[in-house]
């Protein structure tokens, strides 16, 4: 997804979901939460989540969830 103040930050696209790389100058990085349920269209399904981290730079590889949850597929 392309730089500058622009959103949706997260787009579903077929069985992806692609997430903006970018973040704040400013900031500590960027953390997603991508929640997901997996259905085998018989009876059985299961739900989990992955945490994505995108680092403030390649020197300091981590990322600061500061706790705030945004629906990241709205504009």
């Amino acid at each position: 997804m392309g730089a500058g103040d622009t959103s949706p930050d997260a787009v579903l696209q077929g069985d992806q979901v692609l997430l903006r790389a970018e973040r704040a100058g400013t900031g500590n990085g960027r953390v997603y939460q991508v929640t997901f349920t997996a259905d085998d269209h018989i009876s059985g399904s299961c739900t989990g989540t992955v945490t994505v981290c995108v680092p403030h730079d390649r020197r300091d590889p981590f990322c600061v969830d500061d706790g705030q949850l945004y629906n990241s597929l709205q504009p």
